[in-house]
């Protein structure tokens, strides 16, 4: 009775190898089967264990890489604006410098004066001076 039990379990492929085999033997063949199994299975999922852990790890690297990277550029951008407002700082005090000095015209209204009064042909005082004391 036993064995009619085991029978019906087996595929139809292997009913024939059943007939020889006892019952235990063929039990002893399914576990072995499925102790297989279970092997293969067991390194598979070792194996996805491992490939994820990888992942997680190359992808901590990246994402510590990515913030030192980060940390450069904002110091980079720092630097970076800290120039443009000095050069902006420069550039209006330079702006102030030219709107104090003289513009052209300005110039050239006080050459039309000096060439007007001819001040090389002033007198000086010491030369004034000589000229009363002579006279």
């Amino acid at each position: 009775m036993v064995e009619q039990d085991f029978s019906k379990q087996i595929p139809a492929t292997n009913r024939d190898q059943s007939k020889s085999d006892s019952p235990f033997e063929s039990l002893t063949k399914r576990v072995t089967s499925l102790g297989s199994r279970l092997r293969v299975l067991e390194e598979r999922y070792t194996n996805l264990r491992k490939k994820n852990d990888m992942s997680d790890e190359n992808f901590l690297n990246f994402e510590r890489e990515i913030r030192v990277e980060m940390k450069d550029l904002n110091k980079d951008f720092l630097d970076i604006k800290r120039s443009v407002g000095e050069i902006n700082d420069n550039l209006l005090m330079m702006s102030s410098e030219l709107d104090k000095s003289v513009k052209q015209s300005d110039f050239k209204v006080v050459e039309r004066y000096v060439d007007l009064w001819q001040p090389m042909n002033f007198v000086t005082r010491d030369e004034f001076n000589k000229y009363i004391a002579n006279k």
